[in-house]
């Protein structure tokens, strides 16, 4: 489903709605939909912005830590060449998911995705968000607070907050190896 008219990009959440330039606040061009507020960005554009901005980035704007973005979980055709969009969570403290066009390479903002990564300053990590490496991490963390959450159910707030301590005191001591050594060390039972 090729977009046949270039110059008419339509809203892949919308459908209907004609996007119109724009750019985004300290980023760069993009195509925004006056209905949802989403933005579009071609791979071009944001490459040319990165390479511009480099050593002129805006620095992280600080940002209602309660606000929410609101992201649609719809499957997204790209408005460029009409094929279906990736998505990668952002992570880093950014709970939601970008989109991506695999074949052009562009990317979609839901409303105030943009406005979520500059006030943490990931907007210009937006590429590395596609990455395996990113992903990776990205998982890593997840697992992480998974088993971190079983394991309180297991023990108990109380419990687990006092292993916690006592895991950073060990981790940050001199003689951490002698004293794993003592704890795990059969013959002091």
């Amino acid at each position: 489903m090729l977009n046949s008219d270039k110059s008419i990009l339509k809203c892949p959440i919308c459908k209907t709605a004609v996007l119109v330039d724009d750019v985004l606040p300290g980023g760069p061009p993009s195509h925004r939909c006056g209905e949802c507020r989403g933005h579009w960005v071609e791979a071009d554009s944001y490459w040319k912005w990165l390479e511009t901005t480099a050593n002129s980035k805006p620095q992280a704007v600080p940002r209602d830590p309660s606000s929410v973005v609101a992201e649609s979980a719809k499957a997204k055709l790209c408005p460029g060449c009409g094929r279906l969009l990736t998505r990668a969570k952002v992570g880093r403290g950014a709970e939601f998911w970008l989109d991506r066009c695999a074949h052009c390479g562009g990317i979609w903002f839901d409303a105030d995705e943009w406005d979520a990564l500059l006030a943490l300053g990931l907007h210009d990590d937006v590429h590395f968000v596609f990455s395996d490496a990113w992903q990776a991490e990205i998982s890593r963390i997840d697992r992480q607070r998974q088993h971190d959450r079983l394991l309180r159910e297991k023990l108990g707030d109380a419990d687990f907050e006092k292993i916690q301590q006592i895991k950073i005191w060990l981790e940050g001591h001199q003689h951490r190896v002698e004293l794993y050594a003592i704890l795990l060390d059969d013959k002091n039972k």
